[in-house]
């Protein structure tokens, strides 16, 4: 029985990660394309979906640590999860003059980076 329920927790967390990977290059792609075609004023509306999904799926990550299928502390992937949840629906989706700005560009196209590089090559 457990090793029925060890490759059941691979099997979806693998797919997770791959969902969340496929996510977040989907923000890179279109961010930079976009950053590169029509400039920094339209990188959120070009990500907005993609991004929204992205860091709204990252409450899994605290789940999966509270139940168990990880090992990483809740009390460092709560904060991380918490401030970039505040951040993407907080601010800049409840602010829409927000979005335009150059930095959001550059916040977008840093977490997309950091998420694809760092945790999943």
């Amino acid at each position: 029985m457990a090793g029925v329920l060890s490759v059941l927790r691979r099997i979806y967390l693998t797919l997770y990660n791959w969902i969340v990977f496929f996510g977040w290059f989907q923000v890179f792609y279109l961010a930079v394309k976009t950053l590169k075609e029509s400039g920094h004023e339209h990188v959120y509306d070009a990500v907005e979906k993609p991004l929204l999904l992205a860091q709204t799926a990252a409450i899994l990550e605290i789940l999966h640590g509270l139940v168990g299928l990880v090992r990483s502390p809740v009390s460092a992937t709560l904060p991380q999860i918490s401030s970039r949840l505040y951040v993407t629906w907080g601010i800049l989706w409840s602010f829409p003059e927000l979005r335009s700005h150059i930095l959001v560009s550059s916040l977008v196209i840093s977490w997309s980076i950091t998420e694809v590089s760092l945790a999943y090559l």
